[in-house]
């Protein structure tokens, strides 16, 4: 019976011990400055915040126990609390002159610059760590946005304090690209890797250039792409479904050949202007109706405008010149000259309004006006006034809504829905159009980009209606002369692959088909274009 009394002696001793320990465990921590001090220096800075806010207390007048529970604080990154006592370190006496380039750093982190500001031109004005202070003073007008300036402040504290060259060449570079000066932003870039390349420093310097260098393309003022295509399209004469409707018509089917060359300008301008200019020609050639449907475009866009932070406006003018290689006469002599012939002038002006709703949905709001006049078109008539049935010659309204969700990166989803109207001098050619259009890229296999280049899907749909307002004569099926309103309903659908297989470089894959379902025989018909061939950037 006495091993259990021995126990619970045992555990009365250890108890007893445990509890009367305690207190002279606590009592260990000296209350003092100088053990704060020592603390501080050994990076316990939960004790040194401990012991020096009692010796606050006691004595609220020492300007260093101030500044050490300050530079605690900031240690353990509040900076409330450090900027409360290095703000008393700086302004009680005696001051410490050390405090000050500290109370700025901490008033900098946590986005007091106003008062930051006031204390450099304290520091400026005693000549108080002058490297540090101008390398703060960088910081802070950097985040201004007063990147000259901040450029300034950065090149005077390296050459006050060398140590500091690799920090500020790093964070000058990053004003130049805040400003869009890649190829400064890359020089200083280099710099900052060269002066230590294993830092930590260097490693972001090295991510940073990269991405410099893929912004400095995107971003040039002069661009260049070219593009040349070739395939084969099942209908190229737009053979109506119904054999009974086609004729005479034959050989639809033909290889074709599609060459593109696009010029945009798109220069830098100072404060919220933009502007973009663009010039492109596009060539369509065919193996078997090169004397009727041979092409060649021309167009030339000026797009002015002025953003003004999450809104954006431009005004667009546009004119597209359209040459045929055709004769005008409905059957051609054998004189007859099939060159390039003016075919149709397109000019189309408005206004737009782009909203930027957060970083990755974006809405577009367009209206204007458009006008399209067509020349040496075939004779199908003999009249010869402007206003006869069949004249083409139209204007009218045109106006859209678009939104873009990015909803990923290189990937995007566009929505758009588009109105317009013709009204023709020619009353068979009055028509007001619906069109729904949705497009997208997805990328594909983005972890294998750098080895094999990027590689994404191309997928686009779209339905467009359109009403004609007047009837007219057609043929039906059976050979019997109608007449009726014409309406067409036409579906095109996309699929494409783009792999930039060579830097700039993409090969470019794309299936097209087109299914116009149309009331009038003689407009109904079906389409499918395969298109291959590659597009190289400048």
């Amino acid at each position: 019976m006495r091993q259990p009394y021995r126990f619970l002696s045992l555990f009365y001793l250890l108890m007893t011990f445990f509890f009367s320990f305690v207190p002279y465990a606590s009592a260990a921590l000296t209350v003092s400055l100088e053990e704060g001090i020592r603390q501080y220096k050994q990076e316990n800075f939960e004790e040194t915040v401990e012991i020096l806010s009692k010796v606050r207390k006691s004595e609220p007048t020492s300007t260093m126990a101030a500044f050490f529970l300050g530079m605690a604080y900031k240690q353990m990154q509040d900076n409330e609390n450090a900027v409360k006592n290095l703000r008393d370190a700086v302004t009680q006496h005696p001051k410490i002159k050390e405090a000050l380039s500290e109370l700025i750093d901490s008033l900098y982190q946590s986005e007091q610059t106003e008062e930051a500001k006031k204390w450099i031109q304290v520091a400026e004005k005693e000549d108080i760590s002058p490297a540090r202070v101008s390398f703060l003073k960088g910081l802070i007008l950097a985040k201004e946005n007063k990147h000259q300036q901040a450029i300034e402040a950065f090149e005077r504290a390296m050459k006050l304090e060398p140590a500091l060259t690799q920090a500020a060449e790093y964070q000058i570079a990053f004003s130049y690209i805040q400003e869009s000066n890649y190829a400064k932003a890359k020089v200083r870039l280099e710099s900052v890797i060269a002066q230590d390349p294993l830092s930590d420093l260097a490693s972001f310097a090295r991510q940073f250039k990269d991405a410099v260098e893929r912004q400095a393309y995107l971003e040039r003022p002069l661009r260049l792409t070219i593009g040349v295509m070739g395939g084969y399209d099942t209908n190229m004469l737009s053979k109506p479904s119904d054999t009974s409707a086609a004729g005479d018509i034959t050989d639809e089917k033909a290889l074709v050949l599609q060459s593109t060359a696009r010029i945009d300008y798109v220069p830098k301008l100072p404060g919220s202007w933009l502007f973009n200019a663009q010039y492109s020609a596009a060539s369509n050639v065919n193996q078997k109706h090169t004397h009727s449907h041979d092409s060649f475009a021309q167009s030339f866009t000026v797009t002015p405008g002025y953003s003004f932070g999450r809104v954006a406006v431009n005004l667009t003018g546009s004119y597209t010149n359209y040459l045929l290689r055709s004769d005008p006469d409905l059957f051609p002599g054998p004189d007859s000259n099939p060159g390039y012939k003016r075919y149709l002038d397109y000019v189309t002006w408005g206004s737009s309004l782009k909203v930027l709703l957060t970083p990755f949905h974006i809405v577009e709001l367009y209206g204007g006006y458009d006008r399209k006049d067509y020349y040496n078109a075939k004779k199908v008539t003999t009249r010869t006034d402007s206003f006869f049935e069949g004249n083409r010659d139209a204007v009218g309204p045109r106006a859209y809504v678009s939104w873009i969700w990015i909803f990923k990166e290189n990937a995007f989803f566009n929505l758009r829905y588009e109105y317009n109207e013709d009204h023709a001098d020619g009353i068979w050619w009055d028509n007001q159009g619906h069109r729904l259009s949705v497009n997208g890229s997805i990328p594909l296999f983005p972890s294998a980009t750098k080895k094999i280049g990027a590689l994404s899907m191309q997928l686009a749909g779209s339905v467009f209606k359109q009403d004609y307002k007047h009837e007219q004569p057609y043929v039906e099926t059976d050979g019997s002369l109608q007449r009726d309103k014409r309406h067409d309903v036409t579906y095109t659908g996309i699929a494409g692959l783009n792999w930039e297989f060579y830097s700039k470089t993409s090969l470019l894959l794309q299936y097209t088909r087109t299914r116009c379902n149309a009331n009038i025989p003689v407009n109904d018909y079906q389409r499918d274009l395969y298109m291959t061939g590659f597009e190289v950037r400048f």
